[in-house]
């Protein structure tokens, strides 16, 4: 008799609370990705709400979870890395934090971002810094979908002007 495949509610459970399926998807977010395991656990617990959510078009729960959660990680780190090339000071002991972003550039564009209006920084982040699209950015600040292309064009050219 062949074993029944577990429910999404049973994978869920199971990515929750058992230490040794929640302890491999956690090493895993830290070998491949170098993610911190409390990190980590936040976006486990953000896969299993998705999971539950997305039940009913679920055939595989437990190939979902391991793409959704790949896909979190991943995205992630992108966002993490974009923060810090954009915003994070360098660190003092890394040999490349001058030859990735160099001071001066660093100084200048935070400068520039302090000269520009708190609407346009408020733009310029949510989009690059948070990896938002124009649609989501829009209805976050509360912005017609119409406007936010232009909106970004003008804080762009700003930013430009105070960086030339």
């Amino acid at each position: 008799m062949a074993a029944e495949a577990p429910t999404t509610w049973q994978v869920a459970e199971a990515v929750l609370v058992d230490a040794e399926q929640r302890g491999k998807l956690v090493g895993f977010a830290r070998d491949r990705f170098g993610i911190p395991p409390e990190d980590a656990d936040d976006l486990l617990q953000e896969t299993a709400l998705e999971l539950v959510r997305q039940q009913a078009h679920v055939e595989n729960p437990d190939g979902f979870v391991f793409a959704v959660f790949r896909n979190r990680c991943r995205r992630f780190l992108e966002a993490r890395t974009r923060r810090r090339e954009v915003f994070a000071p360098p660190v003092a002991d890394s040999p490349s934090a001058e030859t990735a972003c160099g001071i001066d550039e660093r100084l200048a564009l935070r400068e520039a971002l302090s000269e520009i209006s708190s609407s346009c920084r408020q733009i310029l982040a949510a989009h690059y810094v948070e990896g938002q699209t124009l649609t989501e950015t829009a209805r976050r600040l509360a912005l017609a979908n119409s406007g936010i292309f232009k909106a970004m064009t003008r804080c762009l050219k700003r930013l430009r002007k105070c960086l030339s």
